[in-house]
């Protein structure tokens, strides 16, 4: 294989996206997460913890037998809550900086919400400005669609700043209509659909509903 091949190749792969991008984790996985957040927050909590200041000062066998009842101690019990909210805390400012950069090579809202586990609303008033319109990723794979139903036609289109689908039509009676300011749709099916219950309530010639 020459160096243009293996370019081209890599090239391929880094366009290509995995749709789901994951599989939750399984028990045992979630388990395994579990217990390395805890022996993250142990790391810490013997840094911030008075108690385990106090036990340094001791003579190592006696601050050895000592450290096996912290966990019955309300202090270290606290502390261990400090050192948690501070993992939390580094988690979410990772989780920013992942959502960003999903947002930049064409993750929408819906994507967003659905691996934070919140609303696509949610997510956008979360990160507001993780998802750009003059990203050209972002619309790989969303490009407009035309329907044509009941003698009418609507333009579905990605609206990368609202994360959703979009649509405007024009019904065979000459009624326009377009979704809502502010409302898009997960999916390009669900903006033809509404565009076309549109469509379908104004098929008279006459100006009239049908």
């Amino acid at each position: 294989m020459t160096t243009d091949d293996m370019g081209a190749r890599i090239d391929a792969f880094l366009l290509q996206r995995f749709d789901p991008a994951w599989h939750d984790p399984t028990a045992d996985q979630a388990a395994q997460c579990r217990a390395r957040v805890e022996d993250a927050a142990l790391e810490l909590v013997r840094s911030i913890s008075t108690r385990e200041a106090h036990l340094r000062d001791l003579s190592p066998n006696i601050a050895e037998t000592l450290a096996l009842s912290n966990g019955e101690t309300a202090d270290w019990n606290l502390a261990m809550l400090r050192a948690l909210r501070q993992i939390r805390t580094e988690a979410e400012r990772l989780g920013n900086d992942l959502a960003a950069d999903a947002g930049m090579h064409g993750a929408n809202y819906p994507d967003l919400g659905a691996a934070w586990g919140i609303t696509r609303q949610g997510a956008r008033k979360r990160w507001p400005h993780a998802v750009s319109a003059l990203n050209p990723d972002a619309y790989r794979g969303r490009e407009p669609v035309t329907v044509n139903l009941f003698g009418g036609s609507a333009r579905i289109s990605f609206h990368p700043d609202d994360g959703g689908w979009w649509w405007i039509a024009t019904a065979a009676n000459g009624q326009t209509a377009e979704a809502p300011e502010g409302l898009t749709h997960d999916t390009s099916e669900e903006a033809s659909a509404a565009a076309g219950a549109f469509l379908s309530a104004n098929t008279a010639t006459d100006g009239a509903t049908a």
